[in-house]
């Protein structure tokens, strides 16, 4: 899995790329996982201005699922094409935008069209031509390519001022009791000491729903995420990776109608407990390592429907 972790400041954008394996592998192919945090002009940075009305210590601004890039891994680092955002100076990802071209500016975004209807089945005239049975396009088996439909994002805005929390990520896709996509929970770390609040966080994963060939049985199954980068080595959170601990749902082929897409923000504290044994090598980790329970300080839902056809 190749997954990617975007932050930026105010002068420079920082990315760091790395590889995110699940278990077993044709069981799980790639899942980008992306965040960018964009300061807001308010006059003041690491401290919240109190105001007559109180700011909701995290803000949903925006969910939504979007058309996926049409060429997979496009930049010439290999990473994805969307999402893309401005900087000063310009992104060699994404550097111009308009007509005339000029420099994609700090605040702006390159990303796919939302829907709300989506195609189950591979068409050439719609989005990327990729559907979003990952049955169907043949997505994730041996020697092929993880092929997404789309992009989940969602928005929020971060009033906290807390920058030592690590950020948690949970995705799920369910068509009544059955689901089809289950990301796991996403630890992306904290923020760090460079950040200025409040931001503006877009949090960004490519999805197809189901299973594909060879990986219909679960639990963690085709687009139900294993533990990827976990256990843990050691007792904090891993230089330059994220990592994902797997909730034991078994993903279902997905079927015409309605869908519902259920995302959960959260800031919280790790604790982390040692283990020996089995519990580690059983994972490719060598003992003794650590799992990890987190403490909740804030928190919110941004959920939606989508339809399958």
């Amino acid at each position: 899995m190749n997954s990617v972790v975007k932050f930026c400041s105010v002068a420079s954008a920082v990315i760091v790329a790395f590889s995110v394996f699940g278990q077993p592998a044709v069981a799980q192919q790639d899942a980008h996982f992306h965040r960018q945090a964009m300061p807001l002009s308010r006059g003041n940075t690491n401290a919240i201005q109190p105001l007559n009305a109180r700011i909701p210590d995290l803000n949903g601004l925006q969910a939504t699922f979007t058309q996926d890039y049409p060429i997979i891994g496009a930049n010439a680092d290999g990473s994805d094409l969307w999402p893309c955002f401005g900087n000063s100076p310009a992104n060699p990802d994404c550097p111009t935008v308009g007509n005339p071209s000029i420099a994609l500016p700090l605040g702006g975004i390159v990303t796919g069209f939302p829907s709300y209807v989506w195609r189950l089945e591979n068409t050439p005239s719609f989005g990327n031509g990729i559907g979003c049975d990952a049955l169907v396009n043949g997505t994730g088996a041996s020697g092929v390519p993880y092929m997404p439909c789309g992009q989940i994002a969602t928005w929020y805005e971060d009033n906290t001022a807390d920058s030592t929390d690590d950020l948690l990520w949970r995705i799920t896709v369910t068509q009544g009791r059955r689901i089809i996509y289950d990301a796991g929970t996403v630890d992306f770390g904290p923020a760090g000491p460079t950040v200025k609040y409040p931001v503006d966080v877009v949090l960004a994963s490519d999805a197809n729903f189901g299973f594909w060939p060879g990986a219909q049985n679960g639990p963690n199954n085709g687009n139900c995420s294993p533990d990827s980068n976990y256990p843990l080595t050691s007792p904090t959170f891993p230089t330059g990776k994220i990592y994902v601990v797997q909730h034991g749902k078994t993903c279902e082929e997905p079927a015409p109608g309605p869908a519902t897409v259920t995302t959960s923000t959260v800031l919280a504290t790790p604790e982390y407990t040692q283990v020996t044994g089995n519990a580690c090598t059983s994972k490719g980790v060598q003992s003794p390592c650590y799992t990890v329970k987190w403490i909740r300080r804030y928190g919110i839902q941004q959920n939606f429907n989508i339809v399958l056809e």
